[in-house]
């Protein structure tokens, strides 16, 4: 009896600090404008269900800082699945709530019927769920894949760290608020001021610390080793830390596959979107039917739409995807298969001359583009050739100016010509500083990739 009371005191006591860290969160609405507002309809594409959000579960209410397909803002606790998935730490996946032992009945508060439910937590530092976030629909569906589920994982994490981050720098502005209130009455609190004002800077620099934390995530999954009998130089610059450009260098043994692909968007739901793209390459390079460019194109294009649920354009929320091109280096016919998705490459002969291959004028994953779409496959024998593979982020720069112009692809060919007796190494490190006195002060506004190569 005396042990049953004791774990109830324990209880009880991890509760009270559970919603002392959501109280330090301080005003939900504040939070409710933040950039996580897209997630959820990040969740919804990748799990295809009708509704999702992130909650905050606090003594007596769940409220929904975002949410897609709700238009709620806050239910009771009481009944909540998302509770479930908060008590347990861990990640809960329900395929029919109706047939679940541990629905007892309790009334729903959500517009939408529950069956089909996936919630990870979301958990602070120190170790305790302060909410969930969620995918649910009113009709029963299989468990997701593990990568659906990792991916989850990893977007709760950083969820969690922005909410709390964002919480941070509230805190420390009503601080500073306050602070100059009281600058008004005395000159004696210069020095103060300041210091409230360094810990904002302080504040914002773990913000970034979650972001770098989100490169580092991305870093790993480009490539680490280039194939012996290629001579490769890359230029990989994500316009905010993480981005939506990436590249793949695979050595297969009889093929290298190469690729140069943009994704939609920038910061951290490129990245994300990213992901979900490296691993749909991933699956194509271990299929043994994928062989020419145009297959991987078509393979991955059928890949994005299942797994983003981007079927249909009229119920579709999302039209996410990439444009890019690709090459499969076939080692023994000496022979390079392209294919390309609203994107070209260039070629550049021994005498200098520069020729541009273009491809399908389709984005893979477009919700515009049927599933079933393939994507052609040009051959080009391998000779003694220098090929230049790119995102628009190279040619999209901008000079200064009243009239500001694009470097544009014209410029990039010019510079390609001037340069095209020398290794992809000085070739890259040129157009960069071509690209660079381009532009001058002028900021640049998307991620930039740039890969060139030559077959030994």
């Amino acid at each position: 009896m005396e042990t049953e009371l004791d774990q109830a005191a324990l209880l009880k006591q991890q509760e009270i600090k559970r919603l002392e860290s959501i109280s330090n969160l301080g005003n939900l609405d504040k939070l409710r404008k933040s950039e996580i507002q897209v997630v959820p309809g990040l969740i919804k594409n990748l799990l295809g269900v009708e509704a999702a959000g992130i909650s905050i579960l606090d003594e007596t209410k769940q409220h929904f800082l975002a949410e897609a397909g709700l238009n709620k803002t806050e239910t009771p606790r009481t009944g909540s699945i998302c509770n479930l998935t908060m008590n347990l730490l861990d990640n809960l996946v329900i395929e029919d709530w109706e047939k679940d032992d541990r629905n007892d009945g309790t009334e729903n508060h959500l517009e939408i019927q529950r069956r089909f439910y996936v919630g990870v937590p979301l958990i602070n530092p120190e170790g305790q769920a302060i909410g969930t976030l969620f995918g649910i629909s009113s009709a029963p569906q299989p468990s997701p894949g593990s990568e659906q589920i990792e991916l989850l994982s990893g977007l709760a994490k950083m969820v969690t760290e922005k909410i709390l981050a964002l919480a941070e720098v509230q805190q420390l502005s009503k601080q500073i608020a306050r602070l100059n209130l009281k600058a008004k009455l005395s000159n004696n609190l210069t020095k103060e001021v300041a210091r409230q004002r360094q810990l904002v800077e302080e504040a914002r620099e773990e913000i970034h610390k979650s972001i770098r934390s989100a490169s580092r995530i991305q870093n790993a999954l480009l490539p680490k080793k280039i194939p012996s009998d290629l001579d490769v130089s890359i230029v990989w610059k994500p316009l905010n830390i993480v981005g939506g450009d990436i590249y793949i260098l695979e050595d297969l043994g009889d093929d290298v596959v190469i690729a140069v692909l943009d994704c939609t968007g920038h910061g951290v739901p490129g990245a994300l979107l990213s992901t979900i793209t490296s691993a749909a390459f991933d699956r194509a390079m271990n299929d043994p039917a994928v062989k020419t460019a145009g297959q991987y194109l078509t393979t991955v294009h059928q890949l994005i739409k299942n797994i983003l649920n981007q079927h249909d354009k009229a119920e579709s929320t999302s039209d996410e995807g990439f444009d890019g091109s690709i090459c499969i280096y076939h080692r023994e016919q000496k022979v390079l298969s392209f294919a390309s998705a609203r994107n070209s490459m260039l070629v550049i002969s021994g005498d200098g001359q520069v020729e541009e291959l273009k491809g399908d004028r389709k984005s893979v994953g477009s919700v515009r583009v049927p599933l079933d779409y393939a994507f052609k496959t040009s051959q080009i024998p391998v000779q003694d050739q220098i090929f230049v593979m790119y995102t628009d982020g190279i040619t999209d720069v901008m000079n200064e100016g009243e009239n500001p112009k694009l470097f544009g692809k014209h410029e990039l060919t010019k510079s390609l010509q001037i340069w095209s007796d020398h290794s992809p190494k000085k070739v890259a490190n040129n157009i960069s500083i071509a690209i660079e006195n381009y532009r001058g002060t002028e900021p640049l506004k998307d991620d930039q990739t740039m890969l060139i190569f030559r077959v030994k």
